[in-house]
């Protein structure tokens, strides 16, 4: 008899632990809040999520000690501390691309900011998306509304804005709010795709092709 309790607790332990795997692996849960963030649990994935910011394919419209707000296929739900809601959210299918070297070895692509249609050099060297002030006009943008400074290159010191775009996008992949600097004048030649926007996808390279796809 005294192997008999010990057995059946066992079973309703490991009976129980199913039932915590089953439910984390559905729903969303907020498991932390802080100001403009959240610690979310969407299946079985955990991240802190900053506004605006999509996770699993939950976006996290805003965040405060008070609770969480979320959007889901469009539906807004409110969340507080711990508190979830159930469902079984799939991953989405996450948009990819690949990009072939030309001649040079460079890899150029199409794309657009602000919805107008761009050219892209993409450059693993450069801190953000680095457009020409005349790059910037044509694509109406008034970057001298940014926030100015100055930057030394070799032939002189340039005035440089730095700016957000609202959107900048590579075949399927687009992402809002993307840091750019802009400096005035006539270089660099091409609109670099620098590591404002690549940071926030998956890049790898196979042989000599560039494999870029969102993250969620």
């Amino acid at each position: 008899m005294r192997l008999t309790l010990p057995i059946a607790a066992l079973l309703l332990l490991l009976n129980l632990g199913a039932s915590v795997v089953q439910a984390a692996d559905t729903g969303v849960r907020v498991i932390a809040l802080f100001s403009g963030k959240a610690l979310l649990q969407v299946g079985d994935q955990q991240k802190i999520v900053s506004q605006g910011e999509t996770f699993e394919g939950v976006l996290l419209e805003s965040a405060s000690g008070r609770g969480a707000v979320v959007v889901i296929d469009g539906n807004r739900q409110k969340l507080g501390l711990n508190r979830s809601i159930a469902g079984n959210f799939k991953k989405p299918d996450r948009a990819r691309m690949k990009i072939y070297p030309d001649a040079l070895g460079m890899y150029y692509v199409k794309g657009k900011i602000n919805g107008v249609a761009t050219r892209f050099l993409v450059d693993t060297g450069a801190t953000f998306v680095t457009m020409s002030g005349n790059h910037a006009s044509l694509l109406k943008i008034d970057y001298r509304k940014g926030i100015y400074s100055s930057a030394q290159t070799a032939a002189a010191v340039v005035p440089v804005w730095q700016i957000k775009l609202d959107s900048v996008s590579i075949g399927g992949i687009e992402l809002k709010n993307v840091e750019a600097t802009v400096i005035a004048g006539e270089q660099p030649v091409d609109v670099l795709l620098g590591n404002s926007f690549l940071r926030r996808t998956d890049m790898q390279q196979a042989g000599s092709v560039l494999e870029i796809e969102k993250r969620y």
